[in-house]
């Protein structure tokens, strides 16, 4: 028993001690995973870096302006498509081709915190510095919904599972806000 603990810890720490180079020249400020094992890195000034799951950078793309990647997010249904968001900015991208958005928009007034995706797929939050969260019905193109529910910048928010009407949020405020019944019937 003692030796198979040994040999586990062994092989934890030589994973834990590969470092994947090559991708960012800036600090990196957001990652996310699919479920097919590609990974996706935000950085400060625009830079994304898709990766493949031995740590193999696929694609870079680099955003203009000099707007922070914030934040970035796999679609579970279709494990290709990654949401970034980057300044007021959310964009729609095809990790199999980083040479420009697929579609983007532009639906905040402050910097993007966080986004979220609802079990569908038709729905995607984000929530800002202002504090406000909006709500993007994808298959419309538009914001369906702006909720200013807290008093300082809304750092993170997240559909619920199996609840299809009802997001949580959390910001600097020290609120963590359930949303229930403001997404009205989609």
């Amino acid at each position: 028993m003692r030796n198979s603990q040994n040999t586990s810890k062994r092989v934890f720490l030589a994973i834990m001690a590969v470092k994947w180079t090559g991708g960012h020249s800036s600090s990196v400020l957001c990652l996310s995973g699919s479920k097919e094992g590609l990974v996706a890195s935000g950085a400060e000034g625009g830079d994304l870096t898709a990766w493949g799951e031995d740590g193999t950078p696929l694609g870079h793309m680099q955003f203009q302006g000099a707007d922070d990647v914030t934040s970035v997010l796999f679609s579970p249904s279709c494990p290709t498509r990654l949401y970034a968001s980057h300044g007021e900015t959310i964009s729609i991208l095809d990790v199999r081709s980083l040479k420009g958005s697929l579609d983007h928009f532009h639906v905040n007034e402050e910097e993007i915190n966080c986004l979220s995706l609802n079990e569908t797929e038709n729905l995607l939050a984000s929530a800002d510095d202002s504090g406000a969260i909006k709500i993007l019905d994808l298959e419309n193109k538009k914001v369906s919904r702006s909720l200013k529910r807290h008093s300082n910048i809304c750092s993170s928010v997240g559909f619920r599972p199996q609840r299809p009407q009802s997001l949580v949020s959390c910001g600097l405020d020290m609120q963590v806000m359930p949303c229930r019944g403001y997404l009205g019937n989609f």
